[in-house]
């Protein structure tokens, strides 16, 4: 097995920045994050912050360190602007592992890189919270990974590689054998979360409160069930129930990553999620109406707050 020996991070915001605190205190020098232009300057000045630490990793932009593995966590809508940034840094040998919120990025990262091995990843459970330039956290849940397809009982080269480095990482992990569905399942998780929780305002202890919250949810993920069943990723009908039970049981005062970037006026993911959904809805010929409302409220409150009109 091709043992991984240097790794880098793309994204230093809750859940990068929480995974950046691991890797860096397992492979030193041999951890870097990828930062371009001011953002790199102000990283190798002021460092990062992840649960009261100020951290000062090795900060890259050029393609004179070596990469085995690079975990990519941004936003996706910054995704486009990352690959540019990275191309230079990937080499041939080069594991990618997207770990973004909705079902595109794994695709788009194997379209731009081709020749490398790109897998599928979610982060499931955490509670990582960035505020004020700072990641804190205190469950980093597990990080979910592998091919589209794995053998449990023989499981490819690369991902043996990608599941020692995290091991040695001490960051919990597992390799499921579909992670497509697994990607859905965390998609459907993000559409009936982040969305609701934004519009009501609502930590997760208000989601086994109000009934209300749970019906608003109810009603949105079986929209993606219904896609599912034409798309064919395999999402079951008691995938709907199951989800709903593990929203009630997240940590209380947790908030999803949506209802954090409104706090925090920054701009979120709804064109991923609900906008997503409408578009695969039209495709498939699957009505979405309420993901089509939850969009237009969502995008017509983001533009609010970001002063856009």
């Amino acid at each position: 097995m091709h043992k991984i020996e240097k790794v880098a991070i793309v994204g230093a915001g809750s859940v990068g920045g929480m995974y950046s605190s691991f890797f860096y205190k397992a492979f030193g020098d041999d951890f870097s994050l990828i930062a371009t232009g001011e953002r790199s300057e102000r990283l190798r000045k002021n460092g990062i912050t992840v649960n009261g630490e100020n951290l000062f990793p090795k900060i890259t932009s050029t393609s004179d360190t070596k990469i085995d593995l690079l975990l990519i966590c941004v936003k996706n809508y910054d995704l486009k602007h990352t690959i540019e940034d990275i191309t230079p840094i990937i080499n041939k040998d080069t594991i990618i592992l997207p770990i973004l919120n909705g079902i595109t990025a794994t695709e788009k990262c194997k379209e731009s890189f081709p020749e490398n091995t790109v897998l599928y990843g979610i982060t499931m459970r955490t509670d990582a919270e960035r505020k004020n330039g700072k990641t804190c956290f205190s469950v980093t849940g597990e990080l979910q990974f592998g091919e589209a397809r794995n053998d449990i009982n023989k499981l490819s080269e690369c991902v043996l590689a990608v599941k020692d480095c995290l091991d040695r990482a001490n960051l919990r992990n597992r390799v499921y054998e579909n992670m497509v569905y697994m990607l859905w399942r965390k998609w459907m998780v993000n559409i009936g979360s982040n969305q609701i929780s934004m519009l009501a305002e609502a930590k997760f202890k208000y989601f086994g409160l109000l009934p209300e919250i749970l019906d608003a949810v109810r009603m949105a993920i079986t929209e993606i069930y219904e896609i599912s069943q034409k798309a064919g990723s395999g999402l079951k009908k008691e995938d709907i129930n199951q989800i709903l039970i593990t929203l009630i049981n997240y940590p209380p005062e947790k908030k999803s990553s949506m209802l954090q970037d409104f706090e925090a006026h920054r701009r979120t993911e709804i064109d991923d999620f609900a906008g997503h959904v409408v578009e695969l809805g039209k495709k498939y010929g699957v009505p979405t109406p309420v993901n089509a409302i939850l969009y237009k409220l969502i995008k017509a409150r983001e533009q609010i707050y970001l002063n856009y009109i």
